[in-house]
């Protein structure tokens, strides 16, 4: 329980520090998606819960308007580190910046923010093995200021 209050807090803050920009912006599609990989423990349920709640309601706290808010969630086969990887040089290539105040990588878990003109993006992955599976899960939330 201390792992996924942990989680929450960490989320809170990152959503918190990501700033404005200019003009609205793709974010990048999900790095091979699987529909095969299923997770069963209420741990992670928890944690998957709390992004939700969390993130969306950080982002309407750094002035998100919340009728642009999308999130997405996916199971992947990739590990962590190529889900970090892949989002980093994504978001790089296409002019996002990373918000350098956000948690990063830790402990099986990454989050980042980013923004691009006026659009802000957080991004929650975490290693699945903990959790009984393999894989990773990724939870992806954008808005417009």
């Amino acid at each position: 329980m201390k792992f996924v209050t942990h989680m929450l807090g960490l989320l809170v803050v990152t959503a918190l520090l990501v700033a404005c920009g200019g003009s609205p912006a793709e974010v990048p599609s999900p790095l091979a998606p699987s529909d095969t990989l299923k997770v069963d423990n209420a741990a992670f349920n928890d944690i998957v819960t709390g992004w939700e709640q969390q993130v969306s309601a950080g982002l309407k706290v750094g002035m998100v308007k919340p009728e642009t808010i999308v999130a997405n969630s996916y199971l992947t086969n990739s590990a962590l580190s190529e889900v970090v990887d892949y989002y980093n040089k994504q978001l790089g290539a296409t002019g996002w910046t990373y918000r350098k105040r956000t948690p990063g990588l830790q402990d099986g878990v990454y989050i980042g923010g980013f923004e691009h003109g006026t659009t802000s993006l957080v991004i929650g992955a975490i290693d699945l093995t903990p959790f009984g599976a393999t894989g990773t899960y990724v939870y992806v939330a954008s808005g417009n200021k």
